[in-house]
């Protein structure tokens, strides 16, 4: 009877010491993150949808099955319901069996734990240059959009942190004071760690974002090239106008211009003579007049 009581001890205390010891956290890099329509997609979830492709990477299950599910639907509804923004409808192709055969843009979602880093304390800024790397080289990875037309949610539940990270296309539609009002909106999710709420909250801001008229904005790259041609241009002009000056008045007759010497020399041995002759006349009269 001891001996079964010592067994069943030992089970309880080992049982209890499983639970309060914390599992071994991965820290993901953005190679080694899953991708979410490669190989390893299946590392995203736990349940894949049976009827519709993949929107949402959660490879340190953060979600349950329930949020994962319910935002992955709202992921192809978005995909599903904003029009295709690209110069040929063969770009917004979804090409899989899957889901519809079209979509507009592709909004997906990357949740990780931690990030692998060689700093122990970051500050706020590099934690926000290290996660927006993250979410660009992913953006690269995953290439989801044939025209700029995805955008990646990026979340850092460690620090939590959530970065917006839009494609070249997708920005005109989901500026970056867009983007901070919406992650100021949700704010109060990301503290508490409700993030099936949060990305749930975002995902509905950024389909009415992404279905609206994209922002005008000058293209700096453009604006650029325009001003360093009028530059140039001005410049042709000035120089163009030196050079015929130059010319029109460098190449006068070798006549003229002796003409014109000799009139300057002239002029300038006539006037102290006539200067000295008025002088001497001037001195006459005034001797003339005291006589």
């Amino acid at each position: 009877m001891k001996r079964y009581v010592y067994i069943i001890g030992i089970f309880f205390i080992s049982n209890l010491f499983y639970k309060i010891t914390p599992t071994k956290t991965t820290y993901w890099t953005s190679i080694s993150y899953p991708d979410i329509r490669g190989k390893s997609y299946k590392k995203c979830a736990q349940q894949l949808p049976d009827n519709s492709l993949l929107y949402i990477c959660d490879p340190d299950h953060i979600l349950n099955a329930t949020e994962l599910s319910q935002i992955n639907a709202g992921l192809e509804k978005l995909a599903i319901g904003t029009p295709c923004p690209c110069q040929r409808r063969s770009q917004c192709s979804s090409g899989d069996d899957k889901g519809s055969p079209f979509h507009g843009f592709v909004v997906s979602v990357a949740i990780l734990n931690n990030i692998e880093m060689n700093i122990h304390s970051p500050s706020e800024e590099q934690l926000t240059n290290k996660a927006e790397s993250f979410s660009k080289t992913l953006s690269g990875r995953w290439a989801l959009g044939d025209c700029g037309n995805s955008v990646i949610v990026f979340v850092w539940k460690h620090y939590k942190k959530v970065i917006i990270w839009p494609a070249r296309l997708a920005e005109k539609y989901i500026t970056v004071n867009e983007r901070k009002a919406l992650l100021s909106k949700v704010n109060h999710y990301i503290q508490n760690d409700q993030w099936g709420e949060a990305l749930k909250q975002i995902t509905k801001e950024l389909h009415v974002e992404l279905t609206g008229e994209p922002e005008d904005r000058v293209d700096t790259g453009t604006l650029s090239l325009l001003i360093a041609v009028g530059v140039a241009l001005a410049l042709t002009v000035l120089i163009t106008c030196c050079v015929c000056a130059f010319r029109c008045c460098g190449n006068l007759p070798m006549d003229e211009d002796a003409k014109s010497l000799s009139r300057i020399e002239s002029f300038r041995a006539q006037f102290p003579l006539e200067f000295a002759v008025n002088l001497q006349n001037l001195s006459g009269h005034l001797q003339g007049m005291f006589q």
